[in-house]
């Protein structure tokens, strides 16, 4: 059987990498209670907009590491545009989780 010239090369690493960015997504829950716990304590949250503190944070932080690891694996297009889905499935999911909270509390 002939192989098409289109076959997907997908190897171990694709995977690995591909689980860091769910975990990191899906990690978003316990990094905005420390975001709370952080700009509370500073006091910074008298300053600062909750939405900061509940969606860009918490998404940028969980956003960092699949972006470090997509740099070194990854093209520099590659790695920019992993980095810009990341960020936007964390900011949905963190929006999701944030909307979840007012509406239960």
């Amino acid at each position: 059987m002939a192989m098409s010239s289109k076959t997907l090369n997908v190897g171990l690493r694709d995977v690995g990498f591909s689980l860091l960015c769910i975990v990191s997504v899906a990690a978003i829950l316990p990094v905005q209670f420390v975001s709370l716990i952080v700009f509370d304590t500073i006091g910074l949250d008298q300053f600062i907009p909750s939405t900061v503190i509940y969606t860009v944070v918490p998404a940028v932080v969980v956003t960092a590491i699949p972006a470090i690891v997509a740099a070194r694996q990854y093209n520099r297009r590659g790695s920019q545009v992993i980095t810009a889905v990341v960020f936007i499935a964390a900011i949905l999911a963190s929006i999701l989780v944030w909307s979840g909270f007012f509406v239960i509390g």
